[in-house]
């Protein structure tokens, strides 16, 4: 049952709107006569819905004494008046009245505006309920957010120092890889260059030789980089190809047959995309040295 004060100086009018309130289910919980009365009541009571004569007795007026509880309190006022004038009624404007009606009152007409104001009412706290909802969600979300766009932060600051030290070292390792080869494998490769070596010998040493200088030079490392998808077999007889070894001397020195280095040349071809059948594949090997 909706809780209502009715605040009018008269008391007979008084009596009889709690008549018809009382009688159409609604409480009336108070009767005040002066506005000082009423904004006392009401924040003691706290009403749902509050019936303001404007003309009361006493320092504050309908209008004044609804500003007050305005303040304290989120109810509906709608203002009782025997006159429609036109200052009046701007006076009331920012108060935000939920209705004025006119006296002598008619009963249809107070119930109506009655019913309008507590709906609307209640359609409002819904719709602030909502609104503080969503801002407190919004707020989570953006925190939530915040948070995970400074983990993100940290994330790619250890990343980029984890790939700065990742490249460091990649280099470190380059190079004492290419210093080992040269300082220490090489000089022990020209002591078997200088022994006496068959041909097949021979051959092996230079791809030896050969091998061993394309890891301190660029075409062993473009080869690999880009053409990962080659097998061992296939970039051994690139590098082979590249030096200019035929197929013949390749199946040779490898123990494999011509028929399979024609083989694997045909995959290197495919894998590199060689699509034209004339375009000369060690000529192609050359270009990534």
């Amino acid at each position: 049952m909706q809780r209502i004060i009715i605040a009018d100086d008269e008391i007979i009018i008084a009596s009889q709107i709690g008549e018809c309130l009382t009688a159409n289910n609604y409480k009336v919980v108070g009767i005040a006569s002066t506005g000082e009365d009423a904004v006392e009541m009401a924040l003691d009571l706290k009403p749902d819905l509050m019936l303001m004569d404007i003309v009361m007795p006493g320092k504050l007026d309908g209008i004044s004494a609804a500003a007050k509880i305005n303040k304290a309190l989120n109810i509906p006022v709608i203002f009782l008046t025997a006159y429609a004038d036109e200052e009046m009624i701007q006076r009331a404007k920012p108060i935000g009245p939920y209705a004025y009606v006119l006296k002598p009152l008619q009963e249809r007409q107070l119930l109506a505006a009655i019913e309008i104001a507590l709906h609307k009412n209640i359609m409002q706290q819904q719709l602030k309920e909502a609104h503080d909802k969503l801002e407190q969600r919004v707020d989570e979300r953006t925190r939530e957010l915040r948070i995970k766009s400074e983990n993100l932060e940290e994330m790619n600051t250890a990343l980029k120092v984890l790939l700065k030290k990742r490249e460091e070292d990649k280099n470190e390792l380059e190079e004492q890889v290419i210093y080992n080869v040269k300082e220490l494998v090489m000089p022990f490769l020209e002591k078997i260059k200088a022994s006496r070596l068959d041909n097949r010998q021979k051959t092996i040493v230079e791809i030896l030789e050969s091998n061993l200088n394309d890891i301190v030079s660029p075409f062993a490392k473009s080869l690999s980089t880009r053409y990962l998808n080659l097998t061992p077999a296939e970039m051994q007889i690139a590098n082979m190809v590249k030096h200019g070894k035929t197929t013949k001397e390749i199946a040779e020195t490898l123990f494999l047959s011509a028929r399979t280095i024609e083989s694997h040349r045909d995959s290197i071809r495919q894998k590199l995309g060689i699509k034209n059948k004339k375009a000369n594949l060690r000529t192609h090997l050359m270009s990534y040295s």
